[in-house]
């Protein structure tokens, strides 16, 4: 069963509360650390420069974040230079050329007319690292301004660190998408906490983030309770947005806009190129076939299926080693319901979750 937080109060209460309750995952977090202070190992010489930059611009444009981050830190009694680099360093990786670990999610927005019965639907498949699957929360946060929400995180990660949903039915979503459009900036799970705590529409949400400064590299896929959703794609010095136009939008981790199409890196080995356009083309496909019939049902099905190593939905080790499908989340902002497998999604059931209690 996956570990459930309750927060409430400033981000560094809050903070103090998240790094308490996961206090027994620490040896599983220490290790998520190490393996990825290792990777961080092989990066530029000025890399350390790059972090004293952004832990300044921090203090002035990402303060919550930062004391959110200070209170695990302490709770969980690990040294904050270190803590520090473990929770931005992954945004990092991406101007060093590194390889990555074939790190991916599946995301998918719908509303009428694509669903059944006015239904809306956000869905994530995550992919990710197979050191975070058991160290994965479902956490239920009352910030001390703004509104209550409910998201899917990492223990000891900073912000929404996944996605999530508040209780006025804004849900969010993000992929990775590997890019040298990186720089200075907030990162995509301080984001989501902000838009989650301080609004509750798409065009809200659009507002706030064409006025920030983005570090880069990735989308949020965003969908409301009235039934409208964007995919933002994150640039640093440039965003793009898909609107939708049929019913849905989709996300995985390539970028589409004309904005930054052709900034997208594909690090990804010869064996696994053009997964992602494989996994986008094949939501797509399935949700145009299934107009008017999409529903919970085949929401849980399409996330739990099968194919090739290209266009698999839920990827097990033997599409990549180390990055599974280590979660399956559905979001329903009209029920204020999510629908959780932690897990392969073709194994783990889909355990209901009321939203806001």
């Amino acid at each position: 069963m996956i570990k459930r937080i309750d927060l409430a109060g400033n981000h560094y209460t809050m903070g103090l509360q998240h790094g308490y309750q996961v206090r027994r995952l620490r040896p599983l977090i220490s290790s998520a650390i190490r393996n990825r202070l290792l990777l961080l190992a092989k990066l530029d010489s000025d890399f350390d420069t790059r972090i004293e930059n952004l832990s300044l611009l921090w203090e002035e444009i990402a303060r919550p974040t930062l004391d959110m981050m200070r209170g695990m830190a302490k709770t969980l009694s690990f040294e904050w230079d270190t803590f520090f680099r473990y929770t931005v360093g992954s945004y990092l990786v991406d101007r060093a050329l590194q390889p990555k670990l074939n790190e991916g999610c599946t995301v998918w927005a719908a509303s009428p007319p694509t669903t059944y019965d006015g239904l809306l639907i956000l869905t994530k498949n995550r992919d990710y690292r197979l050191w975070h699957k058991d160290i994965q929360c479902l956490v239920r946060a009352k910030p001390a301004r703004g509104y209550q929400y409910i998201y899917l995180t990492s223990a000891a990660s900073p912000g929404v660190y996944s996605s999530g949903m508040n209780e006025a039915g804004l849900a969010v979503a993000d992929t990775h998408v590997p890019s040298l459009d990186i720089g200075r900036g907030i990162a995509r799970y301080s984001l989501t906490m902000d838009l989650l705590e301080h609004h509750s529409s798409v065009s809200s949400g659009i507002d706030y983030l064409n006025q920030v400064t983005h570090m880069g590299d990735g989308t949020l896929t965003l969908l409301d309770a009235q039934g409208d959703m964007v995919v933002y794609e994150c640039g640093h010095t440039r965003q793009g947005i898909i609107r939708n136009q049929v019913g849905y939008v989709v996300s995985t981790n390539h970028f589409v806009s004309e904005a930054l199409r052709e900034h997208w890196m594909d690090y990804n080995s010869q064996r696994l190129r053009g997964n992602s356009q494989a996994r986008y083309d094949r939501v797509s496909r399935s949700l145009q076939s299934a107009l008017g019939q999409v529903n919970l049902q085949f929401t849980q099905t399409l996330m739990a299926s099968h194919g090739n190593r290209l266009d698999a939905m839920c990827r097990h080790q033997v599409i990549s080693p180390r990055s599974t499908t280590i979660s399956s989340v559905i979001y329903l902002p009209k029920q204020q319901f999510l629908y959780l497998a932690q897990g392969y999604p073709c194994r783990e059931p889909y355990r209901p979750w009321p939203a806001i209690r």
